[in-house]
């Protein structure tokens, strides 16, 4: 017999169902025992190295290198995150992840998003197909209305890179060169397989940071059995691994070979076993073992490979470990021989040799074991593996019971609960299962010595026994050890073995399992079901009406915590308010009174906030008009009351509150319903041809229990064509049990055309039982619609104001300046504040003079902010720091937003076209720097293929900068474009036409929202 060592004590190798080989030739040292009676009797396990499944994202500098072998998942290690571009008026509103998945080259098969499988056809993602300049491969099942509402859109971009790539993606580069961390060219990752993510911010759609898993190919790897130069067939050669890949990559013989011989990139080790020559792994054997496991068998899908093993390998893993993990996904185990690694998995190998009891040397002693003590034994088990129906998590398989093992055993139930850790196929497993139960079963065994023919024996070797003493019949058993004696003969440790242990009828072996899937299928949108919204009015105690509001109203919905609701003006669409209805949700509606008139219509709209992120939509807008309640005598009384008892100054927000606080009375009293009521009309009118004349005046009387009122209104009206002049009086009278008051205004108007100049004089006087007094007198002269001059006196309980508006305040000194009056007082601003002053020639004098100044009187104490002005532009030789100078105080911004999406027609389409103003005076001469910046938005609407656009911004009708930018069917892209150029300052305004180009399909567009911003630096 040839020396040997055994495995165990070579690589500390045993395996699932292996027998251990060990040198000492005695049952007693024999363990042929299957891994499930190992689990079984609670034997630790000997390494702390995990393969299998990686599920959470790594981070740091202390991540080992790795790599797949077989169909596995990976979470990867993060070498690289960043936020950028912008979107919906959100800065900063795209995140990237660079996440590695192997440092050698791997294939994607298949990607998992929060635990749920995506649709990714073969090779959509990988960056030979997408191009490294886009943002990626558009996962569909993120292509949706962004917040619930508008046209669906990408908001998750994969891109995938095999391990092939010679450069650095070029979208991260670009997109990241303005931010804090730029993404460097140098980033190429050669022979590193890794993915970009990149995720569209939206609060219905991300709970936190998504996570992200790679189910990947697994390295390419040499099959010898495909190899035609060494006894196999195919085109694989070991020295150019440009030829290797295959079905073999799934085999764990294939996957152990490799291990064994040594991985290597570029022709340099990485990992596993170094120098091991090609002789010292039998062919012969190796074929035959990789053939075992791509023996077929009847599986879910149809026919299937026997055994798979798929895991992630890290390079600080002990290879005996990996070695062990992989055997124990095809009841397998190596043996090495004088150097020599063999490899036995499944079912017994043929018979090799055979003997009689006659062979047995009866000079020696032997050993036999007819059965296993009860703690060694096994009739049940139930094996956990990786699942990827179910996001690759731990699944556990349906038991396997042997109920008539069970009662050999005493009627004990001996359970073994394995670990298939490389082993991602539900129906291997349970193979897996039925042939460990069913070797396990195999206790017959013996220690015998045999001569000098038997020497060549090896462990793993299968020999057939006949044997009129024991009742064999050519019964087959395995070589688990041995040794040679002095004298050349052979002592052997034998044990049982049956090929039909590892038949499987799947009609009868197999139990069903429910399949899962995590392949995404989201719930619809979900809108607001019986969405409303009424008028609705706020009383108080006595039931009158107080407050204007609208009632919402919505179904309570299960999976849907709040409620978010927007109001806007159904007149010109604008915002009023929005919100959410917080702890009011489950009540089903909620009163809305918050910036809401009387008698206006509005429209309502509302959309469900999920208890965890998913797609909703909002409802339609409905239109809902507020009822028309107005102020009550009881909100003015308090008004006035607050408003005089808080008065002590005499500032104008004071005297508008009185002003507000008097109006509101009027129209209380105004709108009190009278019981009786008598008026006159008269009416005088007169026309011929363009001219017309007209007079009418209205006279009302009307009382009530505890409330009168009389009024008068008078209007004269003459019109030639389109030249009008008018008078109107309105005097009113108004009293009831709390209050009086009385009011006229008189106004004269003249207007041709579209001009239009006026005189209204106004008064009104009030009084109320609890005290409040008020009074208020005008004059308002308004030209085209704007005052241009006024006066008002103002008085209340506790104050009173006169008020001038005018543009000039002068007076005239008879006999004096030719009869033209002198202004005495300039009026304008200062420091965004309005303020007067005297006009300089006020002066007696005329000037003021250097005499009148105290020396080192003027300070910088006394010279305000701002207020050193030179309309030229030129101070002279001044030095000024500049903190001193105002922010924005001398740049000229100009910022737009594009309104409406612009679409291509494959040429040359402007979607920005407007003039920048730049005043120079005082700068002629001078070079003044101008800045354009661009972030656009470009859609496709294409169904299918790559689309391409340039886009491109002009000035002075000259292309200042330009890019080109392609984009997948139904993608978004954003476009940052931006540029600098001078120009001389010629001492007046220049205006400077700017554009914006882009030369798209009809099926692509601009999307509304895209901005760009231009500034002149005169600083």
């Amino acid at each position: 017999m040839a020396i040997f060592t055994a495995i165990a004590a070579a690589i500390g190798l045993t395996g699932f169902a292996a027998t251990a080989f060990v040198t000492v030739a005695s049952l007693a040292t024999s363990f042929a025992l299957s891994y499930a009676v190992k689990a079984l009797a609670g034997k630790p396990q000997q390494s702390t190295d995990s393969f299998g499944v990686q599920g959470q994202l790594q981070g740091g500098g202390a991540v080992p290198r790795s790599f797949g072998l077989g169909f596995h998942a990976t979470a990867g290690s993060l070498v690289y995150a960043n936020f950028f571009g912008q979107g919906y008026d959100t800065p900063n509103a795209l995140q990237c992840w660079v996440i590695a998945v192997s440092d050698l080259p791997e294939k994607l098969k298949g990607f998992h998003v929060n635990g749920q499988q995506i649709t990714l056809p073969a090779g959509a993602a990988d960056y030979q197909t997408v191009g490294s300049g886009s943002m990626g491969y558009a996962v569909p099942e993120y292509i949706r209305p962004h917040n619930g509402e508008g046209a669906p859109t990408p908001h998750l971009w994969l891109k995938y890179y095999d391990g092939t790539q010679t450069a650095a993606d070029a979208y991260l580069v670009a997109s990241m060169a303005a931010t804090a961390r730029p993404y460097q060219d140098t980033r190429v990752g050669k022979g590193v397989s890794y993915f970009i993510a990149i995720a569209f911010n939206d609060e219905n759609l991300w709970n936190g940071f998504p996570t992200f898993k790679a189910e990947l190919s697994g390295i390419a790897l040499y099959d010898p059995s495909k190899d035609s130069t060494v006894g196999g067939s195919g085109p694989h050669r070991y020295a150019d691994p440009s030829t290797w890949g295959g079905d073999g990559d799934n085999f764990p013989a294939v996957q152990a070979y490799a291990v064994l011989r040594g991985i290597s990139y570029a022709g340099v080790w990485l990992y596993g076993l170094q120098n091991t020559a090609a002789a010292r792994l039998p062919i012969t054997n190796w074929i035959t073992q990789i053939e075992k496991c791509r023996f077929t068998v009847e599986g879910d899908a149809g026919p299937e490979p026997t055994y798979r093993t798929g895991l992630q390998v890290n390079v600080d893993a002990q290879p005996v470990n990996l070695l062990e993990a992989l055997m124990t996904g095809c009841q397998g185990k190596i043996s090495e021989v004088g150097g020599f690694y063999k490899c036995h998995l499944g079912a017994p190998d043929s018979v090799s040799f055979s003997f009689t009891d006659g062979d047995i040397l009866s000079t020696e002693s032997q050993t036999f074991r007819p059965f296993f003590a009860l703690s060694d034994s096994v009739n049940g088990i139930q094996a956990t593996y990786p699942d990827p129906a179910q996001g690759w998590n731990t699944a556990t398989a349906p038991a396997y019971y042997r109920t008539d093992l069970e009662v050999k055993d005493g009627n004990r139930r001996l359970m073994a609960s394995p670990a298939f850790d490389a082993v991602p196929y539900p129906e291997q497993v349970q193979r897996l299962q039925k042939s460990a139960i069913e070797v396990g079963q195999r206790a017959r065994g013996h220690t015998v010595t045999l001569g000098p023919a038997f020497w060549l024996v090896e462990p793993g070797d299968v020999g057939a026994w006949t044997s009129v003493r024991n009742g064999y019949s050519a019964k087959q058993f395995q070589v688990d050890a041995g040794t040679d004696k002095a004298n050349l003969d052979a002592v052997l440790v034998i044990t049982e073995v049956d090929p039909s242990d590892y038949d499987w009828d799947r009609d009868h072996d197999l139990r069903p399992v429910e399949p899962g899937t995590l392949i995404s299928n989201p719930p619809p949108a979900q809108g607001v079901t019986n969405w409303d919204a009424e008028p609705y009015t706020l009383v108080d105690s006595g039931g009158v009406g107080r407050r204007p509001a609208i009632l919402i109203s919505w179904d309570v919905q299960p999976g849907v915590s709040d409620i978010a609701f927007e109001i806007k003006l159904a007149s010109d669409g604008s915002a009023v308010t929005h919100g959410r209805v917080g702890t009011r949700f489950s009540a089903g509606n909620r009163i809305l009174t918050e910036g809401l008139l009387p008698a206006t219509t509005y429209q309502v709209r509302g959309q469900y906030i999920p208890s965890s992120p998913r797609d909703m939509l909002w409802s339609g807008w409905v239109n809902v008009t507020t009822p028309d309640v107005k102020l009550t005598l009881a909100d003015v009384d308090a008004a006035i009351h607050a408003a005089v008892t808080t008065l002590h100054g005499q500032d104008d927000d004071k005297l508008n509150m009185l002003r507000n606080t008097m109006m509101a009375i009027q129209a209380m009293l105004g709108a009190q319903s009278y019981t009786l009521t008598k008026e006159v009309r008269s009416e005088l009118s007169l026309g011929l041809g363009n001219a017309n004349a007209y007079i009418s005046q209205v006279q009302t009387v009307s009382v009530a229990t505890d409330a009168a009122l009389a009024s008068d209104i008078e209007d004269i009206v003459v019109n030639v064509a389109a030249n009008t002049a008018s008078i109107a009086f309105n005097a009113s009278a108004i009293a009831d049990v709390s209050a009086s008051l009385s009011s006229y205004q008189f106004t004269n108007n003249a207007a041709v055309g579209s001009l239009n100049a006026s005189v209204s004089s106004h008064s009104i006087a009030i009084a109320t039982l609890n005290g409040i007094v008020g009074g208020s007198w005008g004059v308002d002269i308004t030209v085209g619609g704007v005052i241009r001059g006024a006066v008002r006196l103002d008085a209340g309980a506790s104050f009173s104001a006169f008020t001038v508006q005018a543009d000039k305040f002068q007076f005239q000194l008879p006999g004096y300046n030719g009869g033209s009056p002198v202004a005495a007082l300039t009026v304008g601003t200062l420091a965004g504040s309005p303020a007067f002053g005297f006009s300089g020639n006020m002066y007696l004098d005329g000037t003021l003079n250097a005499r009148a100044i105290v020396a080192g009187s003027i300070t910088a104490v006394k010279i305000g902010a701002g207020e050193l002005t030179s309309d030229s532009g030129v101070f002279g030789a001044l030095s000024v720091k500049s903190l001193s100078i105002a922010d924005n105080a001398v740049t000229v911004p100009v910022a737009q937003a594009l309104a409406s999406n612009v679409s291509g027609n494959g040429t040359s389409v402007s979607f920005f076209s407007f003039d920048l103003s730049i005043d120079t005076t005082g700068l002629s001469g001078k070079t003044i720097p101008v800045f354009v910046d661009l972030n656009a938005q470009w859609v496709s609407t294409a169904t299918s293929g790559t689309q391409s656009s340039t886009f491109w911004i002009n000035v002075n009708g000259v292309t200042q900068t330009n890019i080109t930018a392609s984009i997948n069917a139904s993608g978004l892209v954003l476009v940052p474009l931006s540029c600098i150029f001078n120009i001389t300052g010629n001492g007046s305004t220049i205006t400077i036409p700017i554009a914006c180009y882009f030369s798209g399909s009809g099926l692509t567009y601009m999307q509304a929202g895209s901005t760009i911003f231009a500034e002149a630096v005169k600083r």
